[in-house]
């Protein structure tokens, strides 16, 4: 069988594959680096930044010319706590973040997330017919105990990643088995052609970690992670601080820079400001966004990352009356999205018109999208099992000015329509937990891409055998056999056309109200240099240092 390999990047051939399919992406056979730059002092995007891959240090580093420095203790101040380093049942940001500062993947997303790039695979090759890929895997590589990866550890992390009770297994639900070829090769089979296999297998969900490691700890293995990435685990005091530790074995010469990173869990938006503006911590997340001129004021830097993220307002289907869709529509024409932009996000966010961020492939925001229309909203209720109106429960994360005041507009026009709404603020790990068990009613969150294509939200939102569609509880047939067509369709019209209907089916069902397209902004002080989160807002720290 005639067969394609991948060696040498060659980021235009990707995206127009991309555009087609995002099933053959450019990787190359060594990896070229790039030092890094200082991370943004303005508000331009993140993506035009420093790549995530940088030179090593140079034996003497002249920290006036902007080399790189290494030593030191990052401190980065997060909203909330981790839950887990096995990828495995991952279900939140923050462990995430973490697991990407432990664990390296076969292949990476570039930063402009126009491709992916080497990481524990340094070339592939693909059949012609899509229903084979195979991976050469990087010389020398060992976990941070000192112990080689081998071709044995990649099997058995993919084949666990694969597995469809796991909680993204659906990512690869074209993928039948991974094997091993010999000690430097792994192979994956496919059952059907599989379009955004290497995307897939650049995210968090394709973390490969040690087979020996997870088998002593077993059940508690996601407390004792051991990967090869740039930092290994130190300590962890839950709901307090999270400690890494620089990987001496790491396989980048002369990297990470940083000795040490905590991470701690600062719930409140002005602690976390605080923090920043005082040197206490060197970067946070989540600034609010009226904060940003005066962050920058004070000599601060603020890196941005546009259009990967969307708010939501998420509903559980369980609590009666969102299992309508005529109330959950109502719910979603009362949302002022346009005043959100302007009030809240001080015309750094836009109105979202799709489930999906814009930047997303296939995006489409000429399916009808539910807008701002209260007479609408109140002709969808009087249609609807409750025409006279409920009580609306909406759990709100502690300290979290940005979505409390989100819920407060909403909640505004909700009166309008004769529904009466309870903000609840809980604890943010506390919330989050709600939300994985479905205790919730309503949560105020935001969907974060992985990855450009959209396989991954339309497969955990709209799939009900995938973590219960996000865990609203939504049962869609016709949208099920959509997303699992658009897997398999390498012609990009046909996948475009797929697409679409399932944004129209969305907007006429509204399993998940959308409010805008929400920018992720950080704060660093102004002696952190090379933080520069990817096209998707994700961030690695091994290119990352701190100015004397």
């Amino acid at each position: 069988m005639t067969r394609r390999t991948t060696r040498g990047s060659d980021p235009g051939r990707f995206l127009a594959l991309a555009m087609a399919a995002m099933l053959l992406v450019a990787a190359c056979g060594s990896t070229a680096t790039t030092a890094p730059t200082s991370a943004p002092s303005s508000i331009a995007p993140a993506s035009a930044a420093a790549p995530e891959s940088a030179a090593p240090a140079s034996a003497a580093p002249s920290p006036a010319a902007g080399q790189p420095v290494a030593g030191g203790t990052l401190t980065f101040a997060r909203t909330a706590d981790i839950f887990t380093f096995d990828p495995y049942n991952t279900q939140d940001d923050y462990s995430i973040f973490t697991e990407l500062q432990v664990y390296d993947r076969l292949v990476r997303l570039s930063a402009d997330g126009r491709g992916v790039d080497p990481e524990l695979a340094t070339a592939w090759t693909e059949a012609t017919d899509g229903l084979s890929a195979t991976f050469t895997l990087r010389d020398g590589v060992k976990f941070s105990d000192g112990s080689p990866l081998t071709a044995d550890d990649v099997v058995f992390s993919l084949t666990r990643a694969i597995d469809q009770q796991g909680s993204w297994g659906f990512l690869f639900s074209p993928v039948k088995s991974v094997e091993k070829v010999d000690d430097k090769t792994v192979k994956l089979v496919m059952s059907e052609p599989f379009a955004p296999l290497l995307p897939a297998l650049s995210t968090f969900a394709a973390s490969i970690y040690s087979k020996a490691n997870f088998e002593k700890y077993g059940a508690q293995a996601g407390e004792h992670p051991l990967g090869t990435g740039a930092f290994m685990l130190e300590k962890w005091d839950k709901g307090s601080q999270l400690v890494l530790t620089k990987n001496t074995n790491y396989w980048q010469a002369g990297m990470p820079y940083l000795d040490k990173v905590i991470f701690t869990v600062v719930g409140d938006d002005n602690a976390r400001v605080l923090q920043v503006q005082s040197a206490t911590s060197d970067i946070i997340d989540f600034v609010p966004p009226n904060q940003v001129d005066p962050l920058k004021a004070s000599g601060a830097q603020i890196a941005r990352v546009d259009g990967t993220s969307v708010g939501w307002m998420t509903l559980n289907e369980a609590k009666k009356p969102l299992d309508d869709p005529k109330v959950r529509c109502a719910l979603a024409y009362a949302v002022d999205r346009q005043a959100i932009a302007d009030n809240v996000y001080f015309g750094l966010a836009v109105p979202a018109k799709s489930v999906i961020p814009s930047s997303t492939l296939y995006y489409d925001p000429n399916t009808d999208p539910t807008t701002f229309d209260l007479a609408k909203a109140k002709q969808l209720l009087s249609e609807s099992s409750s025409p006279n109106g409920f009580t609306l429960d909406v759990t709100v994360p502690t300290g979290d000015s940005t979505r409390l005041a989100t819920v407060q507009i909403w909640a505004d026009a909700l009166k309008q329509i004769g529904v009466t709404t309870n903000i609840n603020q809980i604890e943010a790990t506390t919330a989050q937990d709600e939300y994985n068990t479905e205790k919730y009613t309503v949560r105020v969150s935001a969907w974060t891409n992985d990855t450009p294509d959209p396989d991954e939200m339309m497969g955990a939102g709209l799939d009900y055998h995938t973590q219960n569609a996000l865990h609203t509880g939504y049962h869609n047939d016709q949208v099920v056999g959509l997303v699992t067509k658009g897997r398999a369709e390498l012609d990009p019209t046909k996948r475009q056309a797929i697409y679409t209907d399932i944004q129209k089916i969305v907007n006429q069902t509204c399993p998940f109200i959308y409010t805008v397209e929400v920018p992720r902004l950080f704060a660093t002080t102004a002696n952190v240099q090379g933080f520069a989160p990817n096209s998707q807002g994700k961030y690695s720290l091994e290119s990352v240092w701190k100015q004397p």
